[in-house]
């Protein structure tokens, strides 16, 4: 996958779905969808979500009816995909009763399930679609959002604070902290506004009004490409598959450019190059 050969990642998981008998709590085991009445379990991070959500059409094209069932946090943007009419949740917000469906799919499992390559992946630019922008204010310089933590579950694709400080100095732009209320004390020091309310949603909404997003590996990267706004990625040096391998752009994101560590670690190298673009933008 890392490599860009899809091809050869079915065949292998074809291979993996031979060795096992048939799943008695019917996940889908590679059998047709037409017809049939397919719920989509999304049960990996949120960004992961809203990056295979653009699947959406193409179930409906076969299936008889598709559910969604998404993260309770992901629940009040989950219609505005193109293709969703009916999504559902977990915890205190699940449905009294549990909606009937033949199959169940893990949403990271769809490019298998369409047997997806790089030449026929669904794109699908600005597959989310909001009722409105987030109000921000009169505008007087361009405006960009941050994003520098990419939580506990991997580290190595966080960067450390104090290296932001190179970036924030450019006084003609206009900075905002998409970071959101989890990590205040650690933005206290910056000079970013923040945003107007916690949420997903919130969230999506603020990306649409900014001009730029810059972001490390994860869910704000998945939001700007869904909205097809501009956004800079910036990666550690063993990225995830999605974002292949030595490549700038993103064959699922047309909006997404990549800023890579070009070794383990090296930060100050991504930011510096960052720093460098966004001088070049300003002096155009």
């Amino acid at each position: 996958m890392l490599a860009g050969n899809f091809e050869q990642a079915w065949r292998q998981s074809d291979a993996l779905r031979r060795r096992n008998a048939p799943d008695p709590h019917r996940f889908w085991s590679g059998e047709p969808i037409s017809g049939k009445r397919v719920i989509v379990r999304c049960l990996h991070g949120l960004g992961d979500a809203v990056m295979m959500l653009r699947y959406a059409p193409l179930l409906r094209a076969q299936a008889s009816e598709v559910i969604f069932e998404v993260p309770p946090r992901l629940l009040p943007l989950a219609e505005s995909f193109i293709g969703i009419d009916h999504v559902i949740t977990w915890g205190e917000s699940a449905p009294a009763s549990p909606p009937a469906w033949d199959l169940q799919v893990e949403v990271m499992e769809l490019p298998y399930l369409f047997r997806t390559t790089l030449a026929d992946l669904p794109i699908a630019t600005e597959y989310l679609k909001l009722d409105g922008k987030q109000d921000l204010g009169r505008r007087t310089k361009p405006r960009v959002g941050i994003v520098w933590s990419a939580g506990d579950w991997n580290p190595s694709r966080s960067i450390p604070v104090p290296m932001l400080e190179p970036l924030l100095r450019n006084p003609g732009i206009e900075f905002w902290n998409l970071q959101g209320k989890g990590d205040a004390e650690e933005a206290a020091y910056l000079p970013l506004r923040p945003l107007p309310e916690d949420g997903v949603l919130p969230l999506a909404r603020t990306i649409a009004a900014l001009d730029l997003i810059i972001t490390v590996d994860t869910l704000a990267a998945h939001l700007a490409g869904a909205l097809g706004r501009p956004a800079w990625l910036l990666l550690q040096h063993a990225a995830d598959w999605r974002w292949l391998d030595r490549r700038r752009d993103s064959p699922w994101y047309p909006s997404l450019e990549l800023f890579r560590q070009p070794k383990p670690g090296d930060w100050p190298a991504v930011i510096k190059r960052v720093q460098q673009r966004l001088d070049t933008l300003m002096t155009a």
